[in-house]
């Protein structure tokens, strides 16, 4: 089994000249793949005519998080500063979303993964949940705080994510954006008892998206660790049909 890493784009000056825009990856989502014995392929933003090269090649799709989706996107003016978001990425990664949908090979976002796929299916985002949400008493974005669980969520014990989590488990919690209006191949499964939105699949859960990080959680809760596992058990059966 071989599953994509979608990389995101280094634009932090550094010493090093060969990090300028380089395409990279964290560890972590390395880690967890091979010890499952599931092959990393780091896909590089590349040509949009490449997407479909690259897809062919791999049987499931990782989007981990990373910077703000551009607004323009879903028709609306930034509040964030340009340097924000990076619009080519936004574009590269919601082609490859729409090739593995054609394709029918499952996918998982994370953090922004989620927020891409939503804005790529014809959604919207809350560019600010503290703005946008100013009565909750949840702090969403715990930079100092990776592997703490932060919060509480509400699963749907119908939904995909459900086998994994449970129905009311604690999460970490990193972003300021979330999902706003849902496009429409998407249904809600978790929310914050704010109202935030932390999970959302289509009805066969070929495409799951959680709004926290399990990939900085799974070698000290199984539930995260379990939440990657049915994602592969995910691919497996579509390898088989």
């Amino acid at each position: 089994m071989k599953v994509g890493i979608a990389a995101n784009i280094n634009r932090i000056k550094t010493d090093n000249f060969n990090l300028d825009y380089a395409n990279y990856t964290a560890r972590v989502f390395i880690d967890v793949l091979r010890k499952h014995d599931v092959v990393p392929v780091i896909i590089p933003m590349a040509s949009p005519e490449m997407i479909p090269d690259y897809v062919d090649i791999i049987d499931g799709l990782i989007i981990p998080g990373g910077q703000d989706v551009h607004p323009q996107l879903f028709s609306e003016n930034s509040v964030q500063a340009d340097e924000a978001h990076y619009l080519p990425h936004d574009r590269w990664e919601m082609g490859l979303i729409e090739e593995m949908m054609r394709q029918h090979k499952p996918i998982l976002g994370i953090c922004r993964g989620l927020q891409i796929i939503n804005v790529a299916l014809g959604g919207s985002l809350h560019q600010d949940v503290a703005t946008d949400f100013p009565s909750s008493e949840i702090e969403h974005v715990e930079f100092n705080q990776p592997q703490a669980e932060i919060h509480e969520i509400a699963v749907d014990t119908d939904s995909g994510i459900a086998h994994a989590m449970g129905t009311n488990p604690q999460v970490n919690s990193i972003h300021h954006q979330a999902l706003k209006q849902v496009a429409a191949p998407l249904h809600v499964t978790a929310r914050a008892t704010d109202g935030v939105i932390e999970a959302a699949e289509n009805d066969d859960a070929t495409v799951v998206g959680v709004q926290w990080h399990p990939e900085l959680m799974w070698e000290v809760d199984h539930r995260d660790e379990q939440l990657f596992l049915d994602f592969f058990a995910r691919i497996q059966k579509q390898l088989e049909q």
